[in-house]
């Protein structure tokens, strides 16, 4: 408002030499009455802008609102941390058909409420998504109001300063009016030149809300695609219970005495087949063990582990591998076998470029190459071959592959993907072995920075204890 207050008084002395050109500065002054009042940074230092939740203060109080979920969160939380506790005593104990039972309930229990703690992350997720959504909205209208003041505060300079230099001494009063008036100007010029700043600041602004924007997308995406899992799993679950509660006497003695059998049927374990669903790739259990065994020589970590996350990350997706990109400028696809178009085959911002580096150094037509189709609703596609890493990921593991593989990795080869994947576990700590640095691997493999959100536990359960069952085959096996 200060500069409201001076330009008063330079319009009242600029009034008494000079009415007609009064008319323009009154404008002036109302243009920047009006811009001062309405638009926070207009020719002053440029304010804070909004935070997330104040944002979204005209529908709701995001404060109270985020405060009940953290709340709700924490109970729910430590709700599922007894059971996960519970869980892992129990498969202390000597397995029995009622341990079986009460293991599988526990389980029940757990997953339910992990998918209530989906659903509240979820929310506080959409909150900030539309938060941010509505924070760039006004600062873009803020940008347009800011340039329209600009604009008309030019045009008049251009004006004034397309007089004639003699005819404005001549229309002033006295010449130490001509200089307030000379003087006048060069304020105008120099709060012109803040506005500009202030307008080059705000669009700063708007790209920066536009990133936290995508990552708050991507953090839903992710969401949506854990609670899927979670009512699989738990359908799943509940019908395992079923099916143990309904064994008669004779079939309980039966089941018992084959969970105290403690020698395997080798060959028929050898038989059996590792698949992974999402890329059609199946294989005899031994032959995959073989490759995860070599796989982990060159990286420490624990064959089981690493056959684990492959057959997680693999399973989780329904259309893994089954989509060409068309469009590198946007990212857009189309499905290999139902001809479907999709708008997020690839993120173009993020893995076109590394997709077209990584499929010309292999000599792959990269229109003909299949990635991951994104979900029908939400989320990108794009991830590539049996360990479904995207470009991006990828070509960060590129080089160190090549000097340990003593070739160009090729990410649709089993043994290539089967080692870049064991190289990024244990980047996340899983050569030390143990169960919790192997947990946080794979939570590091799911989530990045977010492992540690508790959210996510729920893929780092269900990767250890798909681990802990092939393990069991692998040891029978002898290895």
């Amino acid at each position: 408002m200060l500069y409201v207050v001076y330009w008063g008084y330079e319009l009242m002395q600029y009034t008494i030499y000079n009415i007609q050109d009064a008319k323009r500065a009154i404008f002036i002054l109302l243009l920047v009455v009006f811009g001062v009042v309405n638009a926070p940074f207009s020719f002053a230092q440029i304010s804070e802008v909004p935070n997330t939740e104040e944002a979204v203060n005209y529908t709701i109080d995001p404060n109270a609102r985020k405060e009940e979920l953290r709340s709700q969160l924490k109970e729910v939380q430590a709700e599922i941390e007894k059971y996960r506790e519970e869980i892992l005593e129990k498969k202390k104990e000597e397995k029995t058909l009622n341990s079986e039972v009460a293991i599988i309930g526990s389980r029940v229990k757990k997953t339910e409420l992990e998918l209530t703690q989906t659903a509240l992350a979820l929310r506080a997720t959409e909150l900030s998504v539309e938060a941010n959504k509505q924070k760039i909205t006004e600062l873009e209208e803020k940008i347009a109001h800011e340039k329209t003041i600009i604009a008309e505060l030019m045009r008049m300079m251009y004006e004034e300063d397309s007089r004639d230099f003699v005819d404005l001494i001549m229309s002033s009063g006295d010449l130490s009016d001509f200089v307030e008036h000379q003087r006048f100007l060069e304020n105008i010029q120099v709060s012109l030149q803040k506005a500009l700043q202030n307008v080059k600041q705000a669009k700063t602004n708007v790209e920066q809300e536009q990133l936290a924007l995508e990552d708050e997308r991507e953090a839903q995406f992710k969401l949506k695609t854990l609670q899927e899992v979670q009512r699989t799993s738990l359908a799943n679950q509940k019908a395992q219970r079923n099916e143990l509660l309904n064994f008669t006497r004779e079939e309980k003695g039966e089941f018992e005495r084959l969970l105290a059998q403690k020698e395997r049927d080798i060959a028929q374990i050898r038989s059996q087949i590792f698949l992974l669903e999402g890329v059609g790739i199946s294989m005899p259990l031994h032959e995959a063990y073989a490759i995860a065994k070599a796989a982990s020589a060159v990286s420490g970590v624990r064959p089981a582990f690493l056959l684990a996350v492959l057959k997680q990350e693999s399973s989780w997706g329904e259309n893994v591998g089954q989509c060409f990109l068309l469009n590198p400028e946007t990212g857009e696809g189309v499905g290999k076998n139902t001809g479907t178009i999709y708008t997020r085959v690839m993120k173009a911002s993020r893995d076109v470029q590394p997709f077209l580096q990584i499929t010309e150094a292999l000599g792959r037509d990269p229109y003909n190459t299949l990635v991951s189709c994104p979900h029908a609703n939400y989320g990108y596609g794009g991830a590539m071959g049996p360990a479904q890493f995207l470009p991006s990921t990828w070509i960060t593991y590129q080089e160190r592959l090549t000097n340990l593989l003593g070739h160009t990795p090729d990410p649709w080869n089993v043994t290539d993907a089967f080692s870049a994947s064991a190289l990024k576990l244990a980047n996340g700590g899983a050569a030390a072995q143990s169960y919790d640095a192997e947990w946080k691997a794979a939570m590091i493999y799911y989530a990045g920075g977010n492992w540690n959100n508790p959210v996510y536990a729920f893929y780092g359960d269900s990767v250890m204890e798909l681990a802990a069952a092939i393990q069991e085959e692998i040891s029978a096996m002898g290895g």
